[in-house]
């Protein structure tokens, strides 16, 4: 009985020591396939495909919702006359296709509201989309006078919108001069 009893032993020992191999090889394989992962995604795809969305307004009103291809936007405040900047970016998203669909609310201030002079009204547009390079993760939306949107690709939307927004500043001269 005790050599049965010893083989057991041995056995059962030969089990366990294949099943720890296994588990470690289980282990490094998990943690290789992870690091290739997390390469691949911080490194080589550098989120082209993903951008935030910017927006930027030298309407009188206040902007209340804006939806870009069926994401939110910021809203935006009725111009003043020097900051045509909204409020901070929202995303990032994937914004993909040929066109930018915008819906936005043009909304009154409480000015407006009291003289009854405006009324909330919704908006859509279709926009073909602009042409973005590597780098451009902001989608970049100025709205204009009369409802007319603008849309572009930027490394950032404070630089590139600069001037297109100068020429509603008061007191501001173009730039240059």
């Amino acid at each position: 009985m005790p050599v049965i009893s010893k083989i057991n032993v041995l056995a059962q020992k030969n089990k366990m020591a294949d099943q720890y191999e296994t588990s470690r090889w289980g282990f490094w394989l998990v943690c290789i396939l992870s690091m290739l992962w997390s390469g691949w995604s911080l490194l080589i795809k550098t989120y082209h495909d993903e951008a935030s969305i910017v927006v930027y307004s030298v309407v009188d009103r206040p902007i209340n919702y804006i939806y870009i291809n069926g994401n939110i936007g910021n809203n935006a405040s009725a111009f003043d006359g020097v900051s045509a900047r909204a409020g901070g970016s929202t995303g990032p998203y994937r914004l993909e296709g040929d066109i930018v669909k915008i819906d936005w609310l043009l909304s009154v201030d409480m000015e407006q509201q009291e003289g009854q002079v405006y009324r909330s009204e919704p908006h859509t547009i279709s926009l073909p989309m602009p042409k973005r390079k590597k780098g451009q993760n902001d989608l970049c939306v100025l709205f204009l006078p009369n409802n007319k949107p603008m849309v572009r690709w930027a490394n950032s939307c404070a630089i590139e919108m600069a001037d297109s927004i100068d020429p509603y500043r008061v007191g501001l001269t173009a730039r240059g001069d």
